[in-house]
């Protein structure tokens, strides 16, 4: 991977950082500010979920920038980079269960079945992403018994 990429890739994973530390920050001030319909322990709970489930995408970010990392490092292949993956994968899963928990505190706040059936399928397109990062792992266990084979030829 080049260089510009990688510096890329890299500013690209600051901006979600920063951008999910601001919404943390901004949304459990807003529901607690703002909606005073809202009954407090549904306030609660969404900063609640919201809160973790961006700490999800905090934790895939970093993992992330590890496996940019041992790309760079070309040490990609080994061992290591299947903890980092493995982390991306539990936390797109985690996301996509307070997601789920996030729509049912809306669900339980305001009567809107339209709302209930977006965060399901917003759900469901997360675990599905996760399940495509599962699929690419099982590549790059492929690629890394390729490598191994290959290392040991030459």
């Amino acid at each position: 991977m080049s260089t510009k990429i990688t510096v890329l890739l890299r500013g690209i994973l600051i901006l979600g950082l920063l951008a999910c530390l601001a919404v943390q920050i901004l949304i459990p001030t807003g529901l607690f500010l703002g909606d005073a319909t809202a009954p407090v322990p549904a306030k609660i709970g969404l900063s609640i979920f919201v809160v973790l489930g961006l700490v999800c995408v905090q934790v895939a970010i970093v993992a992330v920038w590890r496996l940019v990392s041992l790309v760079r490092q070309n040490t990609v292949f080994s061992p290591a980079s299947f903890r980092w993956v493995d982390t991306v994968i539990a936390a797109i899963i985690t996301a996509s269960v307070f997601v789920l928990l996030a729509g049912y505190v809306v669900a339980e706040v305001d009567d809107a079945p339209g709302l209930i059936l977006v965060t399901g399928v917003f759900a469901l397109l997360l675990a599905g992403v996760g399940l495509v990062v599962y699929v690419q792992r099982m590549l790059l266990v492929q690629a890394t018994g390729f490598s191994a084979e290959l290392e040991a030829v030459i």
